[in-house]
């Protein structure tokens, strides 16, 4: 039996938007309420203006493939079907930078590429987001 890969703490105060808004399969940042710039990670404290506090906001779930690298050994069980699988960093609206999964042959990936989210519903408590490349889905919605 393969063992459950670790699963993100959903009910956290400051990120819990972010997790339901990946249950509605939508992508949510938070936007300063007072220099409306946009920032993922979450944070208590706007790192531009620092003003306290935000809103959350939905932005395209999609962008460019800034960074990536290839597991070719898992570092837990959990991963030792998967390899090898990349993980990148994903360029969204506003040069904002999310690191995640990403499901396509790491053979096929190359910095620049075009990528879409990809919501992956783990439980019903946790969606996962992970990046695909978006020509796989030209003409075709994710949902």
């Amino acid at each position: 039996m393969t063992p459950m890969p670790p699963l993100p703490d959903t009910t956290n105060a400051l990120t819990e938007p972010f997790w339901a808004g990946l249950r509605e399969h939508r992508l949510l940042v938070q936007r300063c309420a007072h220099c409306e710039a946009l920032r993922y990670p979450a944070a208590p404290i706007c790192p531009t203006c620092l003003t306290r506090g935000g809103d959350w906001t939905a932005v395209a779930a999609e962008g460019d493939l800034y960074s990536f690298v290839v597991y070719h050994r898992a570092l837990s069980p959990a991963f030792a079907e998967d390899v090898p699988y990349a993980i990148g960093v994903v360029e969204i609206q506003d040069r904002l930078q999310i690191l995640s999964r990403i499901d396509a042959p790491p053979d096929s990936l190359s910095i620049g590429t075009r990528m879409r989210a990809r919501y992956t519903d783990v439980s019903p408590e946790v969606t996962l987001l992970h990046w695909e490349p978006a020509a796989r889905w030209k003409g075709a919605r994710n949902d």
